[in-house]
């Protein structure tokens, strides 16, 4: 999509952008608005051929300059109660608008929409995010043609657009790596695209620890889940530091990356296999963080640690019994081989402790029970320390629509976890509460450093089309993130 900038209105191709509130006075430049359309915008309203209602795409023809252009307006119902996600969801509904009719330009006339500290990013954004559309397999696919967007607005807003932009495209790049088949998708090639897409980045050290590495420095408990693979487990380490951030804490930002999981010898059921490819979400989701951070040039820290596995069937695949010792040097009992996503997330924490940073969030499809506890709209967040810890994330996340909700890890937990009578720990029990159960066990790993996890099992992926994506990978949390970063929490000493 491309963007271009104009003061004011030009006769060109395309169709007119308008939002239009319940009150048209609440439109800063209705008389120029009105002007623009003959002074037939009350009249277009009054008799329904233009809805205010919101979310309400309407659509009509009028006579602007000796032309018949068509005007496409979008309702913003009370324009007083238009929060930033709902700005968001309204210029969704648009570009799938502007999609679905193939249009090729338009005119959008940014003022007639509300919060405008906010609206110049929010449409960057929402350019990338809402139509989105994975380049698939068939022999057929074709691109989208690209869309020319003229904004038509006072002043330089060129940066905000930008930023939103850049931000849109971590989200669907997160989506490409989810939506890729798992055969293709391996560990290995899950790391050679995160290589590549930081090659040339500036500021930016990486590594990639192979199986046998992993092996040979006592990674156990990601070289246990990749044992009954071909496709043998990968470690990445992405590290970001601007030279303006020199003095900081890196941030450490842990994605885990189960390119497919069948549940090893806890095997899964044939309804509970398909769409396994989307275990990877928190690593795919910490590649699209880590490349609105780099590409944005934040002047942050950070530390992205991506932990990749596949977790299959084989004579030489964990089994329930076994034990491994943690790249910590804990040892765990291996109760659930379906409850593998803690066992690389695990040694991936303890990895990213060892940068001593101000705090590690991790970000993982890790339990159907955090589903079953608050559904599938809201992510389960855990931590080792005191809300002040989470309020800042949490702000940002209500602000961005981008629902969180904390819930218990304690002492029952931390019991639980220690059950084992022949390792430290075990991975699994059979009782209620399996998704703190699940925290806790990573918690052991932290190493006393600051940590959040979320458990984003339900809004990794959705089954229906919004305003912000198609069905599928969703790329939760990326702006939110990316949004703290860019904060005075994340960026202090």
């Amino acid at each position: 999509m491309e963007f271009n900038y104009s003061e004011r209105y030009e006769a060109v191709e395309g169709p007119i952008i308008i939002g239009l509130p319940n009150n048209l006075s609440d439109i800063p430049s209705v008389e120029e608005m009105d002007i623009l359309l003959n002074g037939q915008l009350k009249d277009l309203v009054e008799n329904k051929i233009l809805e205010t209602s919101f979310g309400e795409i309407s659509t009509t023809a009028v006579m602007i300059q000796t032309e018949i252009k068509k005007v496409v307006t979008v309702g913003l119902g009370d324009s007083s109660a238009v929060t930033i996600k709902k700005l968001h969801q309204l210029f969704g509904k648009i570009f799938k608008y502007l999609k679905r009719t193939k249009t090729s330009s338009c005119q959008f006339m940014l003022e007639s929409f509300p919060l405008p500290e906010k609206r110049a990013e929010a449409l960057g954004y929402m350019s990338q995010v809402s139509t989105y559309e994975f380049s698939n397999y068939k022999q057929d696919n074709e691109a989208p043609p690209v869309l020319s967007v003229t904004v038509v607005t006072e002043g330089d807003i060129s940066d905000d657009t930008v930023q939103g932009q850049v931000i849109g495209e971590g989200v669907n790049i997160s989506r490409d790596i989810a939506e890729t088949p798992p055969n293709f998708m391996t560990p290995k090639a899950f790391s050679e695209y995160i290589i590549d897409l930081f090659k040339e980045s500036e500021h930016v050290t990486g590594e990639v620890k192979t199986h046998e590495v992993l092996e040979e420095e006592g990674y156990g408990l990601i070289t246990a889940v990749g044992k009954g693979s071909v496709n043998k487990p990968r470690l990445v380490t992405v590290e970001y530091k601007h030279p303006d951030a020199r003095d900081h804490k890196p941030v450490a930002l842990v994605g885990k990356g189960i390119t497919y999981d069948s549940g090893g010898y806890s095997i899964k059921s044939k309804t509970g296999m398909p769409e396994m490819k989307y275990d990877l979400c928190g690593g795919a989701n910490v590649t699209g963080m880590l490349y609105a951070i780099v590409k944005l040039g934040l002047p942050v820290h950070v530390v992205g640690v991506i932990a990749l596995a596949e977790n299959m069937i084989d004579g030489n695949a964990m089994k329930p019994d076994d034990v491994f010792k943690a790249y910590s040097g804990h040892t765990v009992e291996v109760k659930n081989t379906d409850a593998e996503g803690r066992l690389v997330l695990a040694d991936a924490v303890f990895h990213a402790s060892q940068y001593s940073p101000s705090v590690i969030l991790d970000f993982a499809t890790l339990t159907g029970a955090v589903i079953a506890a608050i559904g599938a709209e809201r992510t389960g967040v855990f931590t080792n320390k005191d809300q002040l810890l989470l309020s800042p994330v949490f702000d940002f996340a209500e602000e961005l629509g981008e629902s969180l909700w904390r819930l218990p890890l304690d002492e029952v937990e931390e019991k639980k976890v220690k059950s084992s009578k022949i390792a430290d720990f075990t991975n699994h029990v059979e009782s209620q509460g399996r998704a703190s159960f699940a925290a806790g066990f990573i918690k052991q790993f932290a190493n006393g450093t600051p940590w959040m996890h979320f458990d984003i099992a339900g809004t990794a992926t959705t089954g229906r089309e919004t305003s912000f994506s198609p069905a599928g990978p969703t790329g939760v949390h990326i702006r939110t993130i990316v949004k703290y970063l860019e904060s005075e929490y994340a960026t202090r000493k």
